[in-house]
């Protein structure tokens, strides 16, 4: 018997009984369907929760943080860091790099504010009342997805004069010939939709920072500065827009190697006995791929320094969003467990209302291979006929959850979402897996009821009709 044979067979007596068949199909549908919507949820969710970490962080780093920083510690000092701790220095930089899978390193060493004074203006006129002073790589602050609200970044040819802003920062200028509020200048929105612009504009701006010296303290409480060879003048380059770790608004970053000196200079002239050389306070390590941030993080931290990355987290809540796929996988199972019995008895009760059919092919010679395929074939096609039917409607489900469930589905299962992420979604091997799924299923559930259809005897099949 011709494969086409036994199909248009198989098609004739499904739709002989198309209301039993029907309703078997409508079984699987539910299955099927229940499978791609679920899996489809378990993807959205995996994709919100890579955006929303996405967000705080780029989650292919790996950051170093270092207590002490570039701070003012020396030998014997107290508070001072651990001396068995690895130093986090130039030397570590090299290791750091020599890692595998480490695409760049971006160092960062901080300024105490009780190190430097700020000034601007005529005659020191404008002082900055408090920032932080952040040393990085200005080679690299392209890579470190900074980006300039005004003016340019500084380039390789002007990095060791430039000084940039955070957006927010300007404000912390004083008036120093001014007294009570009008010393102080906010940022507030105007009627025209512009903000209140603060003493100093940064770009453009020569911005002084003075060493400051302990011994020499104000009637204010603050501390003389500057002073021959213990003073720096640069140029304001850039103000940075806000960054998603909300990093930059506060800080002001210079060049890394110009936040060496002011460190160093400060230790010689307050007469630090001593003094170390300056540690960096926190360093990124931008690693090739996602997949390698555990590899790197491990080495980084048998070198013996604390490392944290977003893989981790990403991979706690990895944990959190495979219980939860696993309990609506546990929902589906249970629909497509319902369809394969009810597959299964729909076969049983088609042998025992063709039994006479059966025997007379087996008396004409129709081999038993072909009446277990086609038993077989029914059965699959009832599957294969749930699984499109239950894709088309997953289909629609999903589009109707992406467009207007977004909100509720989010705050429902505690996950991040902007609105731009799609809650549910059902890429092609979804689909093509749910296809064959189904079609196995319905073949595994027919598996039984053919094996029953070629064990009756012909005579007795014939004889019982």
């Amino acid at each position: 018997m011709k494969i086409t044979d036994m199909l248009v067979m198989c098609l004739r007596n499904l739709w002989r009984r198309k209301g039993r068949t029907l309703l078997t199909v409508i079984g699987v549908v539910i299955g099927s369907c229940a499978v791609i919507v679920m899996i489809s949820l378990g993807l959205g969710m995996s994709q919100a929760m890579d955006g929303m970490l996405a967000s705080w962080g780029d989650l292919t780093a790996v950051t170093i943080y270092n207590g002490g920083g570039g701070m003012m510690y020396y030998e014997g000092a107290s508070g001072s860091p651990d001396t068995e701790k690895p130093k986090l220095n130039d030397e570590a930089l090299e290791m750091l790099r020599n890692i595998d899978h480490v695409s760049y390193i971006v160092p960062k060493m901080q300024v105490s504010g009780d190190m430097i004074t700020i000034v601007a203006g005529k005659n020191d006129r404008y002082r900055m009342q408090w920032a932080d002073v952040i040393g990085i790589d200005f080679s690299l602050i392209d890579k470190m997805g900074y980006a300039a609200e005004e003016g340019e970044l500084p380039n390789e040819h002007n990095k060791d004069s430039s000084i940039v802003f955070g957006n927010e920062v300007a404000y912390q200028f004083m008036d120093t010939k001014k007294h009570g509020q009008s010393a102080y200048t906010y940022k507030q929105m105007l009627p025209d939709g512009s903000y209140s612009k603060p003493f100093v504009e940064p770009v453009g701006e020569t911005i002084k920072i003075g060493i400051n010296n302990s011994k020499k303290q104000n009637e204010d409480g603050t501390y003389q500065y500057g002073g021959r060879g213990y003073e720096y003048k640069l140029t304001g380059t850039a103000v940075l827009a806000q960054d998603v770790q909300y990093e930059t608004p506060w800080s002001i970053f210079v060049d890394i190697n110009t936040a060496k000196k002011m460190i160093e200079d400060y230790n010689r002239l307050n007469s630090i006995k001593n003094a170390k050389t300056p540690e960096y306070t926190q360093v990124k390590i931008v690693v090739d791929d996602l997949n390698n941030v555990d590899h790197v993080q491990e080495a980084v931290e048998e070198l013996g320094f604390n490392a944290s990355s977003m893989a981790q987290t990403r991979k706690e809540m990895q944990g959190h969003l495979g219980i939860i796929q696993l309990v609506l996988g546990g929902l589906a199972a249970i629909s497509l467990l319902v369809a394969a019995i009810s597959i299964t008895n729909t076969m049983i009760m088609s042998i025992y209302e063709r039994t006479r059919e059966i025997g007379i092919m087996k008396v004409l010679g129709c081999f038993i291979g072909n009446i277990r395929i086609i038993f077989l074939m029914e059965a699959g096609l009832i599957g294969l006929l749930g699984g499109i039917i239950g894709t088309i409607i997953s289909y629609t489900i999903s589009i109707i959850m992406n467009s207007l469930g977004g909100s509720f589905v989010s705050e429902f299962l505690g996950i991040y979402s902007d609105g731009s992420s799609p809650i549910s979604i059902i890429p092609l091997w979804l689909v093509l897996l749910a296809l064959a799924f189904s079609t196995v299923i319905g073949l595994i559930s027919g598996f039984y009821p053919a094996n029953r259809a070629v064990r009756i005897s012909a005579l007795e099949a014939i004889k019982n009709e």
